[in-house]
C-alpha cells in the first residue's frame, strides 16, 4: 500500500549552489538535513558528476535513479565521505561541512546500508548492531576499566528491534540469519547510531514479495521517527510505491526531481535514459528444438523434493517462486556446487554424471549465479581474465586449445581477440579489456558473466535473477542477448523473482513452493496471480 507522502514540489526542479560567504549556516533552507549543491567530481577521462544538486528532507523517502554509470554510487561515496568532492558544497542540518570523511558523516548522523552487506558474519547480532561502539561498565577488579556490557547491549537490541517490529535474536549468529533479516540489522545498526538520514542501496535486490513489504513498513516507521532515507533502485515500481521525491541522474547531470505522485514509469524512463522503451519486457523466442536436457526427480533432503523437467534447444524456460521455494538450491545442486541426495540428469536422451562444476561445464551447462559480488567476478582479475577464465581452466578441449600454448602459456592474441568479439557482441561499456571489472558498472559486469558461461560454447545456459540490480537500459540489452542465444538453439534456464520478467520472456514457467513444483503455467497463460497461487501453495 503507498503510504502518503509529504506535500512536495510538481514538475522538475533544479537548485543552484549558493554564492553567499561560508558560515554556519549559509542561508541553508531549514526544512532540509542534508543538500548538496553543484556537487563535481571528476576521474580519469570520465565525469562522474558535473554541478549535480540533490537534498533530503527530514522524514521524506527521496528516490535516486539513474542507469548504471550515470552518478548515484559516485553520489552516495560522496555523501559517505569515502570519496572527495571536487567542487559544491556539503550543508549537513544547516552546517557547512569543508573535508568530509566516513568517520565524520558518521558522527553526523549519515548510515549507508550497501546493497552488499557489511556486517560481520560470524560475530552474533548484537555484536554487530554496536560495532566499534560497545557499550560498556566500570569493572572494579579492573581499576575501574570499561568492560563489555553484554546483557545492556542485549537489552539495547531488544528495544531497536521491537521499536522496528523485527523478529530477530540477539545472540543469534549473523551467519544463521536469512538475507532479508541481515538487511534489517544492517538498518537497526543506523537506528543504533541515531541517524538522521539513511541511504539505502538497492535494499530490495535479495528479498522476496513479502520480505520487500515489509522493508517498506520499517521504512515507514523510520521516515515517522523524522529520519530522511535516500533510496536507490533499479526497480521502478518500487521508486513510485515508497519514494516522495525522484530525482534522476544522467551520464553525471542532474535531469530533474519529481513528485513522485505526480510521474509514471515511461517518464522516469524518458528522464533516465533520455529515450523510450515500447516494452520493458519484451516477448522473446527462439527456434525450439529437440529435447537437450531432462532432470528426473531430483531430492535433496529438507532442500527440495523429487523434481523432474525438460527444456528443449531454443526454449526459455522459467523458474518462479518466492524467497526459499528451493529455485536456486535445485539448480546449484544440477551444476554440481551443492550437494544431491537422489535423481538423474540427461542431455540429448543420454545419462551424465555431474559431480562438480567441472563435469557440468564439460557437459555444455554453464550457470550464472545471482550473488554476482561474492560468487561470481574476482574484483581484483581484470575484465579479460574475468571473461575467459571459465574457459582456461574447464573449456571444452576444441575451444580451450585455440588459447593455449605448451605447458598451459596462454595465448595473448587469440584471448583478446575472443574477448573484444564477446564485448562487442554484448555491448560491454569498457575502456579496456585489462581493467579491472570492479571499476565496471554492475550492468556491464554482468554481462560480462554472461559473456563468461557462453565462452564455453554451452547448449544449457541457466541464469538466476540474470538482471538484478541492473538499470533499465542494460535489462533490455540483456533481453536482447537472451534472444539471440535461443534463436542459435541454445536452451535457456532463468530463475527470476520479477513477475513481469518471467512472464514475458519466457515461453513455460516452472512454478516451485517449499522445494516442490506446484505448477507450470505457459506464457499465454501466465499472470501474477496465476503464479502467485501456485508459489504460496494456494492454487485449487
Amino acid at each position: 500500500m503507498r503510504r502518503p507522502t509529504l506535500q512536495l514540489e510538481d514538475s522538475f526542479m533544479t537548485s543552484s549552489p549558493s554564492n553567499q560567504p561560508e558560515s554556519r549556516t549559509d542561508g541553508a533552507d531549514e526544512r532540509l538535513v542534508l543538500d548538496m549543491r553543484g556537487i563535481g567530481k571528476r576521474f580519469p577521462g570520465v565525469v562522474a558528476l558535473d554541478e549535480v544538486d540533490f537534498s533530503v528532507r527530514p522524514g521524506e523517502v527521496h528516490v535516486l535513479l539513474g542507469e548504471n554509470g550515470a552518478g548515484k554510487s559516485t553520489m552516495i561515496k560522496i555523501i559517505s565521505g569515502v570519496v572527495e568532492k571536487d567542487a559544491g558544497e556539503m550543508v549537513f542540518e544547516g552546517s557547512v561541512i569543508e573535508r568530509c570523511s566516513p568517520a565524520l558523516t558518521r558522527e553526523l548522523g549519515v548510515s549507508v546500508i550497501h546493497q552488499e552487506l557489511s556486517l560481520v558474519r560470524l560475530m552474533d547480532v548484537k555484536s554487530n548492531l554496536f560495532l566499534g561502539r560497545d557499550l560498556r561498565r566500570k569493572n572494579r577488579l579492573l581499576g575501574g576499566l570499561g568492560v563489555r556490557d553484554e546483557a545492556a547491549m542485549e537489552r539495547r537490541c531488544r528495544e531497536i528491534f521491537t521499536e522496528l517490529r523485527l523478529d530477530i535474536d540477539p545472540n543469534a549468529e549473523v551467519l544463521s540469519l536469512s538475507l532479508s533479516d541481515m538487511q534489517f540489522l544492517e538498518i537497526a545498526k543506523a537506528v543504533a547510531f541515531d541517524a538522521k538520514v539513511i541511504l539505502m542501496d538497492e535494499p530490495t535486490s535479495s528479498l522476496g514479495p513479502g520480505e520487500k513489504e515489509a522493508l517498506f513498513e520499517v521504512i515507514e516507521r523510520l521516515t515517522a521517527r523524522g529520519i530522511g532515507v535516500v533510496y536507490v533502485s533499479h526497480t521502478l515500481e518500487d521508486c513510485l510505491a515508497i519514494g516522495d521525491r525522484i530525482s534522476v541522474l544522467r551520464d553525471g547531470r542532474h535531469v530533474g526531481t519529481i513528485d513522485a505522485r505526480n510521474t509514471d514509469i515511461d517518464t522516469l524512463i524518458r528522464m533516465m535514459t533520455g529515450r523510450t522503451f515500447s516494452e520493458r519486457y519484451p516477448r522473446i523466442s527462439g527456434e525450439v528444438g529437440e529435447e537437450v536436457l531432462e532432470v528426473r526427480n531430483f531430492t535433496t533432503a529438507g532442500v527440495f523434493s523429487d523434481v523432474s523437467f525438460k527444456v528443449k534447444g531454443g526454449e526459455i524456460l522459467g523458474f518462479a517462486g518466492l524467497v526459499g521455494a528451493g529455485r536456486t538450491d535445485l539448480f546449484r545442486a544440477l551444476f554440481g556446487l551443492d550437494r544431491l541426495d537422489a535423481g538423474e540428469v540427461f542431455i540429448d536422451g543420454e545419462p551424465v554424471r555431474i559431480r562438480k562444476p567441472r563435469d557440468a561445464i564439460r557437459h555444455g551447462l554453464s550457470f550464472l549465479t545471482e550473488d554476482r559480488k561474492n560468487q561470481g567476478v574476482f574484483p581484483l582479475l581484470s575484465v579479460l581474465e574475468n571473461l575467459l577464465i571459465t574457459l582456461f581452466n574447464f573449456g571444452r578441449e576444441s575451444r580451450s586449445r585455440r588459447l593455449t600454448r605448451l605447458l598451459g602459456w596462454v595465448n595473448g592474441s587469440g584471448a583478446e581477440g575472443l574477448s573484444r568479439d564477446y564485448v562487442e557482441r554484448l555491448s560491454i561499456k569498457v575502456a579496456s579489456l585489462t581493467d579491472q571489472i570492479a571499476q565496471l558498472s554492475g550492468g556491464n559486469q554482468q554481462k560480462v558473466l554472461l559473456a563468461r558461461g557462453i565462452s564455453t560454447g554451452a547448449r544449457i545456459v541457466i541464469l538466476d535473477e540474470p538482471t538484478k540490480g541492473v538499470d533499465a537500459g542494460a535489462k533490455v540489452e540483456i533481453y536482447r542477448i537472451l534472444e539471440e542465444l535461443a534463436q542459435m538453439g541454445v536452451a535457456i534456464i532463468v530463475i527470476s523473482s520479477e513477475l513481469p520478467e518471467v512472464t514475458a520472456i519466457c515461453s513455460r514457467i516452472i512454478v516451485m513452493n517449499e522445494g516442490r513444483i506446484t505448477g507450470e503455467v505457459l506464457r499465454e497463460d501466465a499472470d501474477a496471480e496465476t503464479i502467485m497461487r501456485y508459489a504460496t501453495g494456494t492454487a485449487a
